[in-house]
């Protein structure tokens, strides 16, 4: 007998028993094949949750969102940057009575409030009214700064000299609190991201919305007003006849 002999009889020996019945238990392939499915369900349900807490915005080790941090900041809906970097100093134990921190609670709610007139739908300086005006920030009272950007009569060289001057005098305050608390160079430089981050998007919404357009709110021209505008013609330009 060849070798190729043996293995055919092994051949034909292997596939007559296994044809014979066994007298054990079978598991139906339609209960194999759901559980197949049920692991992969459930794997895939365990994976979008994953995905989503990974994902969910997390801003340098600050779990809080925005509108859930303690924060007294005038506007601070308008801008989560604003309101984690001022609970950055006030989680410490600072407050209105620390000079620094009064000067940047002021300056932050200046960019929140600006946002918010900006943005407002009537276009009414409302937000911003109440807000003082402070030689070392700003280079007019920010609620004139919101009338001329509703009326498009700022220059660009204005906004952006008063907009510069915030974010110099921003940076100024943080590196003197960041000393005062003895912060260590990564939360200094955590505070300056955070800051710039809110500084950046109200000084692009204010070039957009004040340098360009028509008139909006109150400052918006009806073409049928009275105006105060004379006629010049040759009746107002006639000599005068009267008495000096």
């Amino acid at each position: 007998m060849g070798i190729f002999s043996f293995f055919q009889g092994e051949n034909s020996y292997s596939n007559s028993y296994s044809n014979e019945p066994t007298g054990g238990f079978s598991i139906p392939w339609s209960l194999v094949i759901g559980a197949i499915f049920g692991v992969i369900f459930i794997g895939l349900i365990i994976y979008i949750v994953l995905s989503r807490a990974m994902t969910r915005p997390v801003t340098e080790g600050f779990v809080e969102q925005a509108n859930d941090l303690p924060s007294d900041l005038p506007c601070g809906q308008a801008s989560s940057e604003a309101n984690q970097l001022l609970y950055m100093f006030s989680s410490r134990g600072l407050d209105i009575k620390n000079e620094d921190y009064r000067d940047l609670r002021n300056l932050l709610s200046k960019l929140c409030c600006l946002k918010v007139d900006l943005t407002s739908s009537d276009h009414t300086i409302t937000a911003v009214k109440e807000l003082g005006f402070s030689n070392d920030m700003d280079i007019q009272p920010v609620a004139d700064l919101t009338g001329r950007c509703f009326s498009k009569t700022i220059p660009q060289r204005d906004l952006s000299i008063q907009f510069i001057k915030w974010r110099d005098f921003g940076g100024q305050l943080l590196r003197r609190l960041c000393t005062e608390l003895s912060l260590d160079k990564k939360d200094h430089l955590r505070a300056e991201r955070l800051f710039l981050a809110s500084w950046t998007n109200v000084n692009d919404l204010a070039n957009r919305q004040c340098l360009s357009g028509p008139a909006v709110g109150v400052y918006k021209t009806d073409p049928d007003a009275p105006t105060d505008s004379v006629d010049q013609g040759d009746e107002m330009l006639r000599p005068y006849d009267g008495f000096y």
